[in-house]
């Protein structure tokens, strides 16, 4: 039916419904979507060693645009760069993430957890033999690392300590290196990275030691020179120190080649009838010296092997042991070396049975004290110690028979007597003669040097005589009046008839009676130093 009015004026018409036109429909806009970003990290190592510098690495992607920054949290202030280093000087495990942003403006992040440890090795107080030539790898550790340099003793020149970092250590942690002889030491400071200075110095470094002005890199070498002018002192030692665990690091010995001349004493006594005896010789430093004495006298000097002569009348020369004009040879205490205590139990300095006086506390020192001192030396042993350091109480007074007994324990390469007596001892000394026994104490005397000239090595048979004095009255201290004669050559006792030529031997004197061991124990650690030990 057409939309039409039908109007006949009527009061009725019809009229059609008029229908709507439909809507037009406006669809909503379409909504651009965007992928957010991913991101995962990766790091250099997950379980580093204390403050070993870790690389972490934000691996980040976005499929519909790009990164535009990198926001890291867990360290000391933000990163917006993709990688960051980290490290930590404490036993510990620290998470660090990442926030990463898209050129969207949308995020994403990751963590990722390291787990620092401490690798080094705390090293014990030792050092350690290092032979000319030798090429020496240390591995890490913390705290101080000493080297003796062997075969050097007899070498006079420049000695030489090449240092270089390892393929293996390219952190370049800083580490000092001081190398001494003869009180003379010359120091490396703290080579390495300067990125360490400010924890050098909270550690305790010096600033002088830090080395900030031009920090050495070991990578490409570093040396230490010292000019040894002498044979003797002969030690040579290098001490590494490192506050932080240090990277690894090699080093060179190089020795000089040139030798130093060795002396030895010689007796000479002056034999003319008429007139007097002139003999020249050469001292340590090759120069000429001149000696004069009148028939019978004699006089101890110290020259280079055959070089003794007589321009004028006629004299005897006796020689004797060597005479290190520039030092003994450094003595070190091992597990190879044996002590034999002798213990004077004639009466006079107590009785062990009651356990009082000296013998008592010469006992108790070497239970204690002087075990507490070397029993580290017999890698904590106390079986090994007990082998090695023995002690003999006797009755038998003839102590330079004593010292010219063998080892007891036949795998010991270095044997130390260690002789406590009185000044009284009656076997070769009184009042009336020069000495009562006379067979006995030149039978005694040509053993000990027949002991002593058998050995290859300086060192290798050495003793120490402790007189301890029980009297305060000079007439009465028959035993140290012929001591003294024995260990200075007078009195008819010079060259082989006494010992006053001889190195290996050293008399104690005024050693005090009715002490503790502790007292005892310092006179005997004096005394080994004395003779070389380093203790």
């Amino acid at each position: 039916m057409s939309d039409v009015k039908v109007n006949t004026r009527s009061p009725y018409y019809i009229e059609a419904n008029r229908v709507a036109p439909d809507p037009v429909v406006i669809p909503p806009p379409v909504e651009e979507t965007n992928n957010p970003p991913t991101v995962t990290i990766t790091a250099s190592n997950t379980e580093p060693c204390l403050t070993e510098t870790v690389t972490l690495t934000a691996v980040a992607t976005d499929s519909d645009g790009t990164v535009v920054s990198y926001l890291w949290g867990g360290t000391a202030s933000p990163y917006t760069t993709e990688s960051i280093t980290v490290t930590n000087s404490a036993i510990e495990s620290k998470t660090f993430y990442v926030i990463v942003t898209d050129d969207d403006g949308d995020t994403a992040n990751a963590s990722i957890t390291i787990h620092w440890k401490d690798c080094t090795t705390q090293l014990p107080n030792q050092d350690i033999g290092v032979s000319c030539g030798d090429t020496f790898n240390q591995a890490q550790f913390i705290g101080t690392q000493g080297y003796n340099f062997f075969d050097i003793g007899d070498k006079i020149g420049d000695v030489t300590i090449n240092f270089q970092d390892t393929i293996y250590s390219p952190n370049e942690v800083p580490i000092k290196f001081d190398l001494t002889w003869n009180g003379t030491t010359v120091s490396t400071g703290f080579i390495g990275s300067d990125n360490f200075d400010t924890e050098l110095q909270n550690l305790g470094a010096s600033v002088s030691d830090i080395n900030t002005s031009s920090p050495t890199n070991k990578t490409t070498g570093t040396s230490l020179t010292i000019t040894k002018s002498a044979a003797s002192p002969s030690e040579v030692t290098l001490v590494a120190t490192a506050l932080i665990p240090n990277d690894s690091y090699t080093f060179q010995l190089v020795c000089p080649d040139v030798l130093a001349t060795t002396t030895y004493y010689y007796t000479l006594t002056g034999t003319c009838n008429t007139g007097t005896t002139e003999f020249t010789y050469l001292d340590v430093n090759g120069d000429t010296q001149t000696v004069v004495l009148a028939k019978d006298s004699t006089q101890l000097v110290s020259a280079q092997e055959n070089s003794v002569s007589v321009a004028i009348c006629t004299g005897t020369t006796e020689k004797g042991g060597e005479s290190f004009d520039l030092g003994k040879p450094e003595q070190q205490v091992d597990k190879n070396v044996e002590f034999v205590i002798w213990q004077d139990e004639s009466g006079s300095l107590g009785n062990v049975i009651s356990g009082s006086g000296e013998v008592a506390a010469l006992a108790n020192m070497a239970e204690n004290e002087l075990k507490n001192s070397f029993l580290t030396y017999y890698e904590n042993d106390t079986v090994l110690y007990n082998q090695r350091v023995r002690l003999y109480a006797t009755a038998d007074e003839r102590i330079f028979n004593w010292a010219a007994q063998p080892a007891q324990d036949a795998t010991a390469e270095k044997i130390v007597h260690l002789i406590y007596t009185d000044e009284t001892s009656p076997s070769y000394y009184s009042t009336s003669s020069a000495y009562t026994q006379p067979s006995l104490y030149l039978n005694d005397i040509l053993n000990l040097r027949s002991v002593l000239d058998g050995q290859t090595n300086f060192g290798d048979h050495l003793a120490i005589i402790f007189c301890i004095e029980k009297t305060t009255s000079p007439s009465t201290r028959n035993f140290t009046t012929f001591i003294d004669a024995v260990s200075s050559g007078t009195n008819g006792f010079d060259g082989s008839k006494g010992l006053s030529d001889r190195s290996e031997i050293i008399f104690v004197r005024n050693v005090l009676r009715l002490q503790d061991s502790a007292y005892y124990h310092q006179v005997t650690i004096q005394a080994l130093q004395d003779l070389g030990f380093k203790i």
